[in-house]
Order: C-alpha cells, then structure tokens, then sequence
C-alpha cells in the first residue's frame, strides 16, 4: 500500500510573522505603544517597580492603560 502525498495547505489567515499583520483590535498607536512599553522593559536599568508597572499594563492589553502608563505611569513610579 502506497500513501499519497499530503498536499502542501496554504494559510488562509496571515500568521503573527507575516509583514503587515496587525490584530483586528489594535490601531497603530496601541501598537507603537506597546512596543515603547517593551523597550523600557529590555532596559536593563529598568526597575523591580517600574517593570511591574509596565507589566500590569501590557497585561491590561488596552489602549487607555498602555497610553496610560507611557504618559502617567512610569513617571509616577520612578
């Protein structure tokens, strides 16, 4: 008995790594400010505070909160 080949499946969806992919919530500047977020996190000088903080917010995963932080929050724990 010989198998057939399975044929190759092409996405339907983009995938996260595709250029271009942007979750159907996220606007732009959600998305800017979560990578501003992410860059105070790298920071190697961050603090224990300030990245719990930053952490709450990204865990918040809403404009308001993230914009919150980058505007209020991290001024407020340093």
């Amino acid at each position: 008995m010989t198998r057939k080949p399975t044929p190759a499946r092409t996405p339907t969806t983009p995938t996260r790594c595709a250029p271009g992919w942007r979750p159907a919530t996220a606007s732009p500047q959600a998305e800017d400010d979560r990578v501003a977020i992410a860059c105070a996190l790298a920071d190697t000088s961050t603090s224990p505070t300030l990245r719990a903080a930053a952490n709450a917010a990204l865990d918040d995963n809403t404009p308001g909160a993230l914009r919150h932080f980058l505007e209020e929050g991290r001024y407020q724990v340093a």
